[in-house]
């Protein structure tokens, strides 16, 4: 049997050689007093440096599997089935609904309250939550420049310039007001990826599996038997976390577009909502100046 020898003495030598050479270059660049003396130090420094690097980034491990590929070279299958789930409800311009949101906090007692939503392209939302008896509750918008939040029981306001803004301060889940338009419209946002890979049998649900460079896992699209609709995803962060899932259960016609029924959305601690859709819209005329909330007098 083989054994491989240690590299620690190889790497050492390295760093002393880079030490006692820079040390030289440097106090020889000053003696001299000569400009170009001193840009050979800088590029030798880096040169010696080079090789003391390669053996510390040989032992960090890299959390993904396969060659590198992009959107257009992954395989013709993959690439078909994001295209096919991209292109749902893909057409839609506007929509407007109602419905019912159960909101819970690390499992806590469940609050409920009736909803109303419009968006619009170009990440614009508002959303309107009102009481069992019709009162207004709170208004949440985005015209996709400014995230704005007014609440009607302290008549407080919150102004914040953010194009993508996280819902995580009212609802605990870091959705991002996008992936809350794109679920609402019963679409799945899809994360930037390196590599991806469809992990199941030849037929029937599968689970699609997307992967960035040095983060690993970043999104599981789980899909139907068709393969051509997804029914849950989940969203991950750099270490690996859940940062969302959401689930989608039933379906309602309007037009010619597929809205869910219920959308759930949770993470692993405990928070979660639930909207079940009664309501929908499409392709309504609609003010710009409705996603924006004006400071009350």
């Amino acid at each position: 049997m083989r054994i491989q020898k240690p590299r620690v003495k190889s790497q050492n030598n390295h760093v002393i050689v880079f030490i006692l050479y820079s040390v030289f270059l440097f106090l020889y660049s000053h003696i001299k007093g000569m400009k170009n003396n001193f840009r050979l130090y800088l590029i030798m420094c880096a040169l010696l440096f080079l090789p003391a690097c390669a053996g510390i980034l040989e032992k960090i491990p890299l959390n993904i599997s396969g060659d590198l590929q992009t959107r257009d070279s992954v395989e013709p299958v993959i690439r078909h089935t994001i295209e096919i789930l991209q292109s749902k409800n893909r057409d839609i311009k506007t929509f407007k609904g109602t419905g019912r949101v159960n909101y819970s906090v690390k499992n806590r007692e469940t609050v409920s309250s009736n909803m109303a939503w419009i968006a619009g392209d170009e990440n614009k939302l508002l959303i309107l939550l009102r009481g069992l008896l019709g009162e207004p509750l709170a208004r949440i918008a985005t015209d996709g420049e400014w995230l704005y939040f007014f609440s009607h029981a302290d008549n407080s306001y919150y102004k914040k310039r953010s194009a993508n803004a996280s819902m995580e301060s009212f609802i605990s889940i870091p959705v991002k007001s996008k992936d809350i338009i794109l679920l609402l419209s019963g679409r799945i946002p899809v994360v930037e990826f390196d590599s991806a890979v469809i992990v199941g049998h030849d037929t029937g649900p599968a689970v699609m599996v997307l992967k960035k460079r040095w983060l690993g896992v970043v999104e599981k699209i789980y899909l139907d038997e068709s393969r051509e609709e997804a029914v849950k995803v989940e969203l991950f962060d750099s270490m690996g976390e859940i940062i969302y899932r959401a689930s989608f259960d039933g379906e309602n016609n309007v037009n010619e577009y597929r809205f869910p029924s219920r959308l759930l959305v949770s993470n692993d601690r405990g928070d979660s909502f639930t909207i079940d859709l009664e309501r929908c819209w499409t392709d309504i005329p609609v003010s710009p100046s409705i996603f924006v909330l004006n400071p009350p007098e």
